[in-house]
């Protein structure tokens, strides 16, 4: 690189943040490449979007089974990226699968009553007995000694005034796998995030783009497992559903749970694998006359801004959902 190429790639970075989410489903590794510009309110911008297919077997539930296949994937989808010597210090996160990751959500003061023993240990104070609490809870409800997991947590208050503890668990051989298939491709990860939290991240963000702030709308995720679903409001998530589940007899019957019948919806954004829709015999068109409003795929396209060296099948595939919320964290923080 010339040094004039060098002094203007250097600058762009100060002023313009890029970074890269990485997919690896059972089908393909998916990278999506994303920047935004350091001010408030910037706009963000779709860069690449890149596909390479996995072998049969090579991903089963979230377990790396065939480390060399994967590893020669990410290889191959970076490789592929065009030069641009903006892009050597993108922050790179990658995704878990929700077979992979148990999430709970635990009143704070049940917690602290429920593992109160702890407190003598550590002198009574709350803050000191919390972190213990949570890999306490962890354990118990993954099944898995606390030693083998991995485990992320965070407090969130309702607007009631209800302190929650929200935590997120997996087996840590799914997090070192990760890591070390990364490495060995050359990656170097700063961020580890679930699949449907970064596909609810995308939708909500082509949300916040294209509707009204107090718009109302659904979020679908759809994946081998089953469905993910939220309901979008003024006040942020409101509810959430998954299916298959006991309760629900279909799709149909959980996403009306969720919607609820206090107000009629806006829209309705599905990313994944929306041919599972057909497949429960509710395609896109079904399920926006079922719920009176739009229902949408996800798609990229909106945000690559022209950019030419983007297959038209990528910017519209529904499929890009998780690696460009994955990417999309890391440009936002």
């Amino acid at each position: 690189m010339s040094q004039e190429n060098t002094l203007r790639g250097t600058l762009l970075t100060v002023t313009r943040r890029y970074a890269a989410g990485i997919d690896v489903g059972e089908d393909a590794v998916r990278v999506a490449i994303v920047s935004r510009r350091l001010r408030a309110n910037a706009a963000v911008c779709v860069e690449h979007l890149e596909s390479v297919a996995l072998p049969s077997g090579a991903v089963i539930g979230g377990d790396f089974v065939d480390r060399a296949a994967i590893v020669a994937a990410l290889r191959e989808a970076f490789a592929r990226l065009p030069e641009n010597g903006v892009w050597r210090a993108l922050r790179c996160a990658i995704g878990l699968p929700a077979s992979a990751t148990l999430t709970t959500q635990i009143p704070l003061a049940r917690l602290i009553d429920t593992h109160g023993q702890l407190a003598a240990s550590i002198g009574g104070d709350p803050r000191g007995l919390l972190e213990p609490a949570v890999l306490a809870e962890a354990e118990r409800a993954a099944g898995i000694e606390r030693g083998a997991l991995a485990v992320d947590w965070s407090v969130q208050t309702r607007e009631n005034g209800e302190a929650l503890v929200a935590i997120a668990a997996t087996a840590r051989r799914h997090v070192e796998a990760r890591v070390e298939a990364a490495a060995e491709a050359g990656i170097a990860l700063s961020a580890i995030d679930g699949e449907p939290a970064a596909a609810l991240r995308a939708m909500r963000h082509a949300g916040s783009v294209e509707l009204d702030a107090d718009a109302r709308y659904l979020v679908c995720w759809l994946e081998s497992v089953g469905l993910h679903g939220w309901l979008v409001g003024p006040r942020g998530v409101e509810d959430e559903v998954r299916y298959p589940a006991p309760e629900h007899r279909s799709i149909a019957d959980a996403l009306h749970e969720l919607a609820g019948e206090r107000a009629p919806l806006d829209c309705i954004y599905v990313g994944g694998q929306i041919e599972l829709m057909a497949h429960a015999c509710l395609p896109l068109p079904m399920l926006g006359k079922t719920f009176g409003c739009a229902a949408l795929p996800f798609e990229a396209a909106p945000y690559c801004n022209g950019a030419a060296e983007i297959p038209t099948a990528h910017k519209h595939s529904p499929r890009f959902a998780v690696a460009f919320g994955l990417a999309l964290r890391e440009v936002m923080q």
